[in-house]
């Protein structure tokens, strides 16, 4: 039983199994008991509640995203064409805040109890899951697209809530995404096939930091493709329900990184971080008919850009994945080894352990990350920016 204190009510949550902690935030399915003015003891439907560890300006900034979401977006698109398909009903939202402390508990249906669950792998998928994925996110821009053709000022104020919650990490770490983007790239500027090929992506990684912050503070008004894009869209912000071992449906969950952007934020995350090259090179095509199939799905294609004029997104934009997945893969292709979740302060010298990663000194950084990165891991960035470059995209 865990009381969740401080709050108008106080409730008792009898948990059905342990918390399932993210990188920024606690997960916990059970049961809201209650009791009623007669003193008589009640048991809510399966709900899953999301609270935070520790807080600071990003992680605030991240649960308001998500209760403007849930509590301005959501009934809007609602009105447009029923978003249950994708994504879990939301009940409340709590906000304690006192001088010591703040706290924030988001409610939801519990998933779980309806047979969804989170892929058991933490880094590539299968193709049938990665179609699924693009598919129900092509549905999810859609209703960007088709809000911007109807309502363009609506589709701005839906849009000025967000705030794209990473942006003090990167100004206080400016060289950090610089540093795990030389992974791949110092592979290839030892292979000739790619060593000519690399202007472009060496002039972004010298400023890499800056290109973060340039593609995720985009003007929805003077962007055309622009889309509320869900921003973290990897297998941890998705959960899969199988009936007899088959894949039939998913919903996507924490939509705590939504902000106006290009569509290729969402989609390279699931192309570069959760599709291996060997899916990519076989089934590229494939994979974007199935968004394209998504977007045009639900409003007839209203409003929806060419599949060209997104393909050619890709060409603005696409490194976003690649540096993404440099911070992310290292760990997550551990974690599929069973060893743990590497993190980069367990190869910082003890001296460096618990002072800010923007204090750190560059060399110690880049020796840390190289020590973090197997060669395996090297590869595999390696691979990302060769197919970028064969698809002509950088």
């Amino acid at each position: 039983m865990k009381v969740l204190g401080n709050l108008a009510v106080s409730f008792v949550l009898k948990e059905d199994q342990n918390a399932v902690n993210g990188w920024n935030s606690e997960m916990i399915y059970g049961q809201i008991v209650y009791r009623t003015e007669n003193n008589e003891e009640k048991v809510s439907a399966p709900l899953a509640l999301k609270t935070m560890p520790y807080y600071n300006d990003s992680t605030l900034m991240q649960f308001f995203n998500e209760i403007f979401f849930y509590t301005r977006t959501q009934p809007f698109f609602q009105k447009l064409s029923s978003v249950k398909t994708l994504l879990p009903t939301f009940y409340d939202s709590f906000v304690h805040s006192n001088d010591q402390t703040t706290k924030i508990i988001l409610i939801w249906e519990n998933l779980k109890a309806q047979g969804f669950r989170n892929h058991k792998r933490h880094s590539f998928l299968e193709l049938d899951h990665l179609i699924l994925m693009l598919h129900k996110l092509g549905q999810f821009h859609s209703y960007s697209y088709v809000t911007k053709h109807r309502n363009p000022k609506k589709f701005y104020t839906l849009g000025k809530w967000f705030q794209y919650a990473e942006r003090e990490q990167i100004e206080n770490v400016p060289n950090y995404f610089r540093l795990v983007g030389e992974i791949g790239v110092q592979r290839l500027r030892q292979d000739p096939r790619y060593s000519s090929r690399m202007t472009k992506v060496e002039e972004v990684l010298e400023k890499a930091g800056e290109f973060m912050l340039q593609v995720n503070t985009m003007k929805p008004a003077d962007e055309p493709m622009s889309v509320l894009v869900h921003g973290d869209y990897l297998r941890g912000n998705v959960m899969f329900r199988y009936e007899n071992s088959q894949l039939v449906d998913l919903k996507m969950i924490d939509m705590a990184t939504c902000r106006i952007a290009s569509p290729v934020i969402d989609l390279s995350l699931v192309l570069y971080l959760n599709a291996d090259q060997q899916t990519r090179s076989q089934h590229w095509n494939r994979l974007i008919d199935a968004y394209y199939e998504g977007l045009c799905q639900l409003f007839g294609g209203l409003g929806v850009p060419s599949k060209e004029s997104i393909l050619k997104e890709f060409t603005y934009n696409t490194l976003y994945g690649y540096f993404i997945a440099s911070h992310c893969l290292i760990s997550l292709i551990e974690f599929d080894r069973g060893n743990k979740e590497w993190d980069l302060r367990d190869f910082l010298p003890t001296e460096y352990a618990r002072i800010s990663l923007g204090q750190i000194p560059e060399n110690i950084m880049r020796d840390s990350i190289n020590q973090m990165c197997s060669e395996d891991s090297a590869e595999v960035m390696a691979d990302i920016l060769r197919d970028m470059i064969d698809r002509n995209f950088i």
